[in-house]
């Protein structure tokens, strides 16, 4: 190959490596923008210059699979710490705090003591009665509360999740077409990724590359959710999700990874046991008290009756004082042989009633002290996550980000590279003409 050529090949390597620098520069702040590099090959033969051979994105799977999976992880955990902090918060609560509300009850009973015929005392009781189950009200309204949000939130996140899916079949199509017809397919490469960024902040995926360019993704279980250009689709049924790929469903609810991961746990390791706790404390304070109060007999002679009331199916749903109660059906006096022990003022009953509620409520500080060990276990993971997540962004950045000092000094090697080889040119040209001078 001549010298001229030669010049000329390196004149067009030198020309595309700088097409390489201006179109990584002018992208530097685009988000999910991989750099490009020109992939020069020396031309087959002797002396015969070089070619350009391809414009290479400069990617690393592992460090992509690093940020989704990192990215999957906070989501999760953030979800998951979302509902926890906020039941701690409610539970924690001195306007609701259990313990206060039952621990006022008791001392209505016990200022009673003194005069168990006083309307004062009795209504007393009757009105802390009444304020504690306001508070357990208030509590069961937060719980349900959270119940609903949660099902919104898996319903929105599911719709998201669908979105996404169907957003990277459509990506997957274009790009094996683009690269079947020969044509770049950077910038739709670029977009996959940020696709695949949103998606495992929904749920953890796991990713295959497929030889035609296009990309299978399916959940951490196996559940196919992305194929060439078809996208599967989600649903939710309260807390159960399911797949649904070519008429073939799959259920991912337990390993479904991501915020939606992180929802399904709330349901099943947050809510639910704190309601069955919740319901066990009612359960247990109003069973002792109704079953102190119905062994005596109140002002009329009659037997005493439950104070509270509640369905056994949902009990700090349902918990009410008794509608049937008055100040007069406290049943504070005695038992004796099925008989009222002693006159009006005979409290013997209402100590039993007393002695009843000791620690009928000490489950309430083991209930908050397991939320603020979950809690702080959980803030610990969000924090791990979100620092793995940030090394995984940055190790991204420095392979695939944009250095403006590295591209400056590529902007530089290709100046010099594309003026040397103008050189070599015209020096090819000036011996050229020589040459024609000596004929």
């Amino acid at each position: 190959m001549s010298m001229l050529s030669n010049g000329v090949s390196g004149l067009n390597a030198a020309n595309a490596g700088l097409h390489a620098v201006s179109q990584n520069v002018s992208n530097a702040a685009v988000k999910g923008y991989s750099r490009q590099t020109v992939v020069l090959q020396t031309n087959d033969g002797a002396l015969n210059g070089v070619k350009v051979t391809k414009f290479e994105r400069v990617v690393d799977n592992f460090l992509n699979a690093d940020i989704w999976r990192t990215q999957s992880d906070l989501n999760y955990y953030e979800s998951y710490q979302d509902y926890l902090g906020y039941l701690e918060e409610v539970l924690g609560t001195d306007s609701l705090n259990l313990n206060d509300a039952v621990a006022e009850l008791n001392s209505a009973f016990n200022a009673a003591l003194s005069a168990p015929e006083s309307p004062a005392y009795r209504q007393q009781v009757i009105s802390s009665a009444n304020a504690m189950v306001q508070d357990l009200q208030q509590l069961d309204g937060a719980l349900t509360g959270q119940v609903r949000k949660l099902e919104f939130e898996l319903e929105a996140v599911t719709e998201n999740t669908n979105s996404v899916l169907q957003e990277l079949a459509e990506l997957n199509q274009k790009i094996t077409k683009e690269i079947a017809l020969g044509h770049d397919a950077s910038t739709l490469l670029d977009a996959r990724e940020q696709a695949v960024n949103r998606l495992s902040a929904y749920i953890q995926v796991e990713v295959m590359p497929e030889d035609n360019g296009s990309m299978t993704i399916s959940a951490l279980n196996g559940a196919p959710l992305v194929m060439s250009g078809k996208a599967a689709v989600l649903s939710v049924a309260g807390t159960e999700v399911t797949s649904t790929f070519n008429n073939q469903q799959f259920s991912i609810s337990g390993s479904a990874g991501g915020s939606l991961g992180g929802l399904l746990r709330v349901k099943s390791e947050v809510l639910d046991p704190a309601r069955t706790e919740l319901n066990n404390l009612v359960t247990n304070i109003a069973d002792k008290v109704n079953g102190a109060l119905v062994m005596g007999f109140d002002l009329n002679d009659d037997p005493g009756v439950p104070l509270f009331t509640y369905n056994a199916a949902d009990p700090l749903g349902s918990i009410l004082v008794n509608p049937a109660m008055t100040q007069d059906k406290l049943a504070f006096r005695g038992n004796v042989a099925g008989a009222p022990a002693g006159g009006i003022g005979d409290n013997s009953n209402l100590v039993n009633v007393i002695d009843s509620m000791k620690g009928v409520a000490s489950g309430y500080d083991s209930l908050i002290g397991k939320l603020a060990i979950q809690s702080k276990q959980v803030q610990a993971s969000v924090k791990t996550s979100q620092v793995l997540n940030d090394k995984a962004v940055a190790s991204r950045e420095s392979i695939s980000g944009v250095n403006r000092d590295e591209e400056a000094a590529n902007l530089m090697y290709y100046q010099q590279l594309y003026e040397a080889n103008a050189k070599v040119i015209s020096t090819a040209g000036q011996m050229f003409d020589t040459l024609m001078m000596m004929f």
